[in-house]
Parts: structure tokens; C-alpha cells; sequence
């Protein structure tokens, strides 16, 4: 079997249209199984490392985080880390919403959604490009549930 290159995907809007239109779903699934995998948690944070050209350490310092449980997320030995660490590892990368919502995706969790109030302030750092530290303030000074 060929290895794909990330250059070689589909894009998810013409993958889903050809879901919409598709009249055989368990033809269509045999067909494009290479197309409807997500990468692996590490694999996905270590792809956006590359993006960003940063080390998974200088991510783990910029969200704050023991170095140990950051580098066992980045190695894949914790594949389930919480949400909450998830969104602190997408201020440490400096990441976008729309890239965080991936992220958040390809771990499995909730996106953030803009009618939690919690959520919104994360939205709004990540979209003004502030870090862990910055939305933490935030966070704690209206009285919201820290990442912590």
C-alpha cells in the first residue's frame, strides 16, 4: 500500500458531499478507508509542532504543564488527556480556533462552544493570539473555572 502524504488528502467538505451523494455507504466506506482515519493524538500534536516550528518541550512550558505528563501526551503513552489540558497545549502552540477545534476533534472532546462562558474567553484568546498564561488571568478574573 502507497503512504499518503498529507498533500494527498481529500478535503472533509468534498469527503462529506461524496458521503451526501454516495448511494452504497458500505461500498463507499471500503472504498475510502485511508480517507476516514484521524491521525493519532501524538502524531496530530506533533504534525502541528512542525506547522508552528516549535519542540513539544517549548509547548509544554508555554502551557504550563509538569514536563513529564506533556511529554507522555506528545509520545502517545496518555492518549487521553483531559480537555482542559488539550485547550492548554493549543494556547502553548499558539494555535487558531478553527486549528484548536481540530485538535479537540482528533482528541475525542468537545469542542469549545461560544455559549459557555468559559468557552468564549478561550475562543477570544486563541483568535487574539494570547497564551496560557494570559487566558488563565482572564479566566480567573471573571470568575470562570481556570485550566488548572
Amino acid at each position: 500500500m502507497v503512504q499518503r502524504k498529507s498533500s494527498d488528502k481529500i478535503p472533509t467538505a468534498t469527503l462529506l458531499t461524496r458521503i451526501f451523494s454516495t448511494k452504497n455507504i458500505k461500498s463507499f466506506v471500503f472504498r475510502n478507508k485511508e480517507h476516514l482515519k484521524l491521525p493519532t493524538l501524538a502524531e496530530h500534536l506533533s504534525e502541528l509542532c512542525a506547522q508552528k516550528g516549535m519542540k513539544p518541550k517549548d509547548v509544554v512550558k508555554n502551557a504550563d504543564m509538569d514536563r513529564f505528563y506533556g511529554a507522555e501526551i506528545f509520545s502517545g503513552k496518555r492518549s487521553n488527556p483531559s480537555r482542559e489540558y488539550l485547550i492548554r497545549l493549543a494556547l502553548g502552540l499558539g494555535i487558531s480556533y478553527k486549528e484548536c477545534q481540530r485538535l479537540l476533534t482528533v482528541a475525542g472532546k468537545s469542542p469549545l462552544y461560544p455559549r459557555v462562558e468559559g468557552d468564549a474567553v478561550i475562543i477570544k484568546c486563541l483568535h487574539s493570539g494570547l497564551g496560557y498564561q494570559e487566558a488563565e488571568y482572564l479566566l480567573f478574573e471573571m470568575g470562570l473555572p481556570t485550566l488548572k
